[in-house]
């Protein structure tokens, strides 16, 4: 089971998924500018940027659980960052 992701000093750090996991929800930001990625980089240095339907978005963090991806999204909007989670 992955580890919650940590937040420490305005450093957040998503866990990476294992492979044997089914990504079913990830924490996006609504902003696919390289600024935005530069800016999400000081919270998640993992961070970068993905397509997704809604068009490029910054993925800073996957997870198979939805309580934890709606904790860390809730941990970036408390950072001022405008994250969502996207489902596939």
């Amino acid at each position: 089971m992955p580890k919650q992701p940590v937040v420490n000093r305005n450093k957040t750090t998503a866990p990476p998924p294992s492979q044997s996991t089914k990504i079913k929800y990830y924490v996006i930001l609504n902003d696919g500018s390289s600024s935005g990625l530069a800016k999400a980089r000081k919270i998640v240095p993992g961070a970068f940027l993905g397509r997704f339907p809604q068009g490029s978005r910054i993925q800073m963090g996957a997870f198979k659980n939805e309580a934890k991806a709606n904790a860390f999204a809730n941990q970036l909007r408390q950072q001022g960052m405008s994250a969502s989670i996207y489902r596939p």
